[in-house]
């Protein structure tokens, strides 16, 4: 099953209310890849609620390959990335962990209790699919990678929906679910309302779930996003590198903003 549905005692109407009062009043929200000119990508941004650096807008970087002989020359394999990942400025997810200013209320209260669960909550972030707008059908990782989220649905209708396996899931405002993102899904709203929920990378240390038992040591991974982060920041780009990031870039990104 690519989907289980978490207990956490949500109050949908404190909840709603705080991500008007102190998420929706940050300022327009962040479009994730907002340099692709495509309309399925500015269909999607948000808030951050847990970031890397702290700030509500950090955390929507985003990269896609168009085509394969690009993402092969950005990451080869079993050579260090440093440079790609300094260039692209991508942190590790466990690394998205600092609150930012929407950590407040009852907003705080519920990813505290996550975390007080042992789901080792990261990149939190109230996210926005907008009305009519749909992802491509997609997987964020390799199946054998523990990749999973938490979605608490804020608004939302019936005909937004996550595609996987052959199942259209619609997820309630007020319930919280946990789903698998390392095999083949789609979003998609096709309804006139913009739907808002809040998401987040998730570990279930403690093995609170059937099927989404994290396996690893957690203290492991983060050891290890500490020793790729000291040679990112180590990593120096020549010119010459950085014009053949730019020139592999814009192979598959149509303009790149400042």
């Amino acid at each position: 099953m690519f989907y289980e549905e978490l207990d956490l005692g949500i109050d949908l109407e404190k909840l709603r209310e705080d991500v008007r009062n102190h998420v929706f009043t940050l300022g327009d929200q962040v479009i994730q890849g907002e340099e692709y000119e495509t309309p399925q990508y500015k269909g999607f941004g948000g808030w951050s609620l847990l970031s890397y650096t702290g700030d509500w807008k950090n955390g929507f970087e985003f990269y896609q390959g168009a085509d394969k002989a690009a993402t092969e020359i950005l990451f080869p394999k079993g050579q260090d990335n440093s440079k790609t990942l300094k260039y692209l400025g991508v942190a590790h997810s466990i690394e998205y962990d600092k609150p930012t200013q929407a950590y407040v209320g009852e907003i705080k209260r519920v990813l505290d209790k996550i975390a007080d669960m042992g789901f080792t909550p990261r990149r939190a972030r109230v996210t926005c699919l907008k009305a009519g707008c749909k992802s491509l059908v997609h997987t964020d990782g390799e199946p054998t990678e523990y990749i999973a989220r938490i979605h608490i649905p804020l608004f939302t209708n019936p005909k937004c929906v996550f595609l996987c396996e052959g199942q259209n899931l619609h997820m309630e405002a007020g319930k919280a679910y946990i789903v698998w993102v390392n095999t083949w899904h789609q979003i998609r709203n096709d309804s006139n309302e913009d739907r808002y929920h809040i998401i987040m990378d998730a570990y279930d240390t403690q093995g609170i779930t059937k099927g989404f038992k994290y396996n690893g040591d957690i203290s492991q991974l983060k050891a290890f996003a500490q020793k790729q982060r000291e040679k990112i920041e180590n990593a120096v780009i020549t010119p010459e590198e950085f014009a053949k990031f730019e020139a592999i870039r814009q192979t598959f990104i149509t303009k790149k903003t400042a």
